[in-house]
């Protein structure tokens, strides 16, 4: 059974207010994983969603629909970005911290997987590209086979943090070893 577009608005709002309280990205997958036991639980969230789905077949609905699109959806992309205040502008300012001014992101090129927008500052051209440091990993690859693609333009790698969780120096580091040993910018930006 379909879930009503004006029940799923209410409870992925909730679930998106919810993860944002609970800094999502920063949560261990132990935490996720009880997380949703909370959410299916809670009347508000897995209370509308049985009226359509059992409580194991909610649990998958909120893990793989708006949970895995909530990264997505702070960047301003996908099915629910618009519940995500702000989140439009997120490339923007992801450009101006990583490059500095005078950088203009083309919204036309923002993809996923990994979310990436090319930036241009009058000549100079740039692909920026985005994660929590636990998607690093799909950043070097991605740059790296746009590189042995034929792709000439620099790849600007951006670990985005918290203010409240900050990557460790120790992590940070480690990523700026990586990133020189492939060849790569990498830079950190608190959002």
């Amino acid at each position: 059974m379909r879930i009503p577009k004006d029940v799923e608005t209410k409870v992925v709002t909730r679930l998106y207010g919810d993860a944002k309280t609970l800094d999502w990205a920063t949560l261990t997958p132990q935490q996720h994983s009880a997380q949703y036991t909370k959410w299916v639980d809670d009347p508000e969230v897995g209370g509308r969603l049985r009226e359509y789905l059992s409580a194991s077949d909610a649990r998958v609905w909120i893990k793989d629909g708006p949970m895995k699109e909530w990264s997505r959806s702070l960047s301003g992309v996908g099915k629910y970005a618009n519940l995500v205040d702000g989140a439009d502008d997120t490339p923007a300012r992801l450009a101006r911290k990583a490059l500095g001014d005078g950088w203009e992101v083309d919204s036309d090129t923002l993809r996923v997987k990994p979310l990436r927008v090319t930036a241009r500052n009058e000549e100079d051209e740039t692909i920026l590209t985005w994660a929590p440091a636990t998607g690093l990993k799909h950043l070097v690859w991605a740059a790296l086979t746009a590189s042995a693609q034929g792709d000439s333009r620099e790849w600007v790698l951006c670990v985005v943090e918290t203010f409240t969780k900050p990557t460790p120096a120790n992590e940070k580091q480690a990523h700026q070893r990586l990133a020189k040993r492939c060849g790569l910018r990498l830079v950190h930006v608190s959002l």
